[in-house]
C-alpha cells in the first residue's frame, strides 16, 4: 500500500502541471503505466507484422487486424517463430549524454490454422499464441546537479520514502524544535542555498505481454466474411531504478553525525543510494470482431474492432535507501516492500482498411486505427484486504485519475500502409510504413515504423518468413518531482531521450 498512496497523494499535489500521459512521463505513475500495459506495439508474427491486415490475410498474426481476414487462407498449417529485439537508446541529462544498448529475444507466434473443407466459401478455425506488446527501455545517466536533488523528494511527509530516508539519514530535521525535515544536503545551509551533488542513475524497464487466442472466420455469402477471436492477455513488467547522490568532492564536509555515544559528532554523508524494483503481472480478456468485402475481385476492404477489455495487474514493490559515511563506518539503511492489485480498462480500438491485391504480382495495404486513449480508466478497489477509509480515498482519487486522463490523452489515429509482390515460384518480398501519433496532449512522442520482410519458400511444405522492423522516437522520462518551498511550486526532474529499436522477426509455416 505504501508505493500507492505516494502515488496518489503527489498526483494531487501535480494537478495543474498536466504531467500526467503516456509520453514524457513518469514511467511508474499509475496512468502511465495503465497505458503501457494496454498498449499494442508489436505483432510476433513476421507476415503480418510488414502489411497491415485489415483488408487482407498475411499469415497468423493477421487476426489481431482484423479475424475475418483469415477466411481468406486457403491452407492449413503450423505456424511458429522468434523475435529478437535490439534497442538502443540515447539519454540527454543535465548536459551529458550517453548512449546504451540492449537486445532480448523471446517466443513471437505459435500457433495452428486449419481450413475446415466446405462446399462453398470457406471455414478457418484457429489459434495459439502472438507477442503484441513489448517493453524494452534503459535510461543511463551522469551529471552534476547543482538545483535540487532526489533526496528534496524524500522530506515529502506524504512520500512513502519519507520515513525509511529519516532513518536513513538521508533526511533530517533542520530545526532544534524538530519540526521541520529536510535534505541531508541542505541542512545547515541557508534556505534556497545549495552546493550541488553529483548523480548517477541506471533505469530499466522490461517487459512482455502476448494473447492467447483462437479464432474463426467464414464467408458467410460471396465475397463477404466475418470473424471473431476470444483471446486471454498474459503479460509481465519490471521496473528497476538504481539512484546514487554522492559528495564527490567533499563539499559538504561536516562532523554532524555522532561517531561515538558523546555527541561530539564526527563525520557526515559521502553518498545517499536509492534502488526501487516493481515487478507486475498482467492478465486480462478480449474480443474482437470483423468483416471483410471483396468489391471486386482485386479490391478489398475491411473493418475490426477490439472491445474494451479489462486486466488485472497484481504488483510487488521493494524500495532500499542506503546512506554511506565519509569516515567509511557502517552505512545507515532502511526499506519498505509490499503488493498491490488494482485493474485497468483499455479503451476500445476500430480499425478501418483497403487492398489491392495481386495485381500481377503486386499487393497494397491501408489501414487506420482509431483509439481513444481518453476512455482509460483505472480501478484501485479491487483489492480484497482494503479497508473501507482506504476505499473511501481511492475512490476520491480514481476520479481524479480519470479527470486526468480524459484531458490529457489524445483521440489517435495511426496510420499503417505496406506493400509485397509474390513471384510465380511463392517467393515475396514485403515493405512496411507506419506513422503513430503521440498518446499525450502535453508531449509529443510520434513513432515512426519501417518494416521490410521476405518469404522464402524452402518445399513445398515448408516456408521462411524474416522481417526487420525499426521505430524511431523521441521521448522523455520524469526522473523524479518534488515540491520547491522557495518557489512554492511543484517541479520535476527529468531525461530526454532519443530511441531507436530494431526487430529481426524469424519464422517459419509448415503447410499440411
Amino acid at each position: 500500500m505504501k508505493r500507492l498512496f505516494f502515488i496518489l497523494l503527489v498526483a494531487g499535489l501535480f494537478l495543474p502541471a498536466a504531467t500526467f500521459g503516456q509520453d514524457g512521463q513518469n514511467p511508474i505513475r499509475y496512468s502511465t503505466l495503465a497505458q503501457q500495459f494496454t498498449g499494442i506495439n508489436t505483432n510476433g508474427d513476421p507476415n503480418a507484422s510488414v502489411l497491415p491486415s485489415v483488408a487482407i490475410q498475411n499469415g497468423f498474426g493477421s487476426f489481431l487486424d482484423n479475424p475475418a481476414s483469415m477466411g481468406l487462407i486457403n491452407m492449413s498449417y503450423f505456424n511458429t517463430g522468434l523475435l529478437s529485439n535490439y534497442a538502443e537508446q540515447s539519454n540527454s541529462y543535465l548536459g551529458n549524454s550517453i548512449s546504451f544498448d540492449n537486445s532480448r529475444t523471446q517466443f513471437g507466434n505459435i500457433g495452428l490454422i486449419y481450413t475446415v473443407p466446405t462446399e462453398r466459401g470457406s471455414l478457418v478455425v484457429g489459434g495459439g499464441y502472438t507477442l503484441n506488446t513489448q517493453i524494452n527501455r534503459t535510461n543511463v545517466l551522469s551529471g552534476y546537479n547543482d538545483v535540487n536533488t532526489i533526496t528534496d523528494v524524500f522530506k515529502n511527509g506524504a512520500s512513502d520514502y519519507n520515513d525509511i530516508a529519516f532513518e536513513a539519514y538521508a533526511i533530517d530535521y533542520a530545526d532544534v524544535e524538530q519540526t521541520t525535515l529536510e535534505s541531508i544536503f541542505r541542512i545547515g545551509f541557508a534556505p534556497g542555498e545549495f552546493l550541488g551533488i553529483q548523480q548517477n542513475a541506471e533505469i530499466k524497464q522490461r517487459g512482455s505481454i502476448g494473447e492467447y487466442s483462437i479464432f474463426m472466420a467464414t464467408e458467410l455469402q460471396r465475397n463477404l466474411f466475418i470473424g471473431a477471436s476470444l483471446g486471454v492477455t498474459y503479460g509481465n513488467y519490471s521496473y528497476d531504478r538504481y539512484f546514487l547522490e554522492k559528495d564527490e568532492n567533499n563539499l559538504y564536509d561536516g562532523d554532524f553525525i555522532d561517531t561515538d555515544e558523546n555527541g561530539d559528532g564526527g563525520t557526515d554523508i559521502a553518498d545517499v543510494l536509492l534502488q526501487d524494483e516493481f515487478d507486475s503481472e498482467i492478465v486480462g480478456a478480449n474480443v474482437r470482431a470483423g468483416l471483410l468485402y471483396k468489391v471486386l475481385p482485386n479490391l478489398n476492404v475491411g473493418a475490426s474492432i477490439l472491445l474494451p477489455t479489462r486486466f488485472i495487474v497484481t504488483e510487488q514493490y521493494y524500495s532500499e535507501i542506503t546512506t554511506n559515511l565519509d569516515d567509511g563506518r557502517t552505512p545507515f539503511g532502511d526499506s519498505f516492500s509490499g503488493d498491490f492489485s488494482y485493474s485497468v480498462r483499455r479503451p476500445g480500438q476500430l480499425n478501418l482498411g483497403v487492398a489491392l491485391e495481386d495485381l500481377n504480382g503486386f499487393t497494397f495495404s491501408t489501414s487506420v486505427e482509431l483509439i481513444d486513449y481518453r476512455n482509460t480508466d483505472l480501478n484501485l478497489t479491487r483489492d480484497a484486504e482494503l479497508e473501507f477509509r482506504d476505499i473511501a480515498l481511492l475512490r476520491e482519487q480514481e476520479a481524479i485519475f480519470d479527470s486526468l486522463i480524459s484531458a490529457d490523452y489524445n483521440l489517435v489515429t495511426n496510420f499503417k500502409a505496406g506493400m509485397k509482390y509474390k513471384s510465380a515460384t511463392g517467393f515475396e518480398i514485403r515493405g512496411g510504413f507506419g506513422l503513430l501519433p503521440g498518446k499525450s496532449s502535453s508531449y509529443s512522442a510520434d513513432k515512426i515504423v519501417l518494416s521490410g520482410g521476405l518469404g522464402i519458400p524452402l518445399t513445398r511444405e515448408l516456408y521462411l518468413d524474416i522481417t526487420t522492423q525499426y521505430t524511431g522516437w523521441n521521448d522523455r522520462s520524469i526522473l523524479y518531482e518534488y515540491f520547491d518551498s522557495q518557489s512554492g511550486q511543484e517541479r520535476t526532474e527529468s531525461i530526454d531521450e532519443t530511441i531507436s529499436q530494431i526487430n529481426l522477426m524469424v519464422g517459419f509455416k509448415y503447410r499440411f
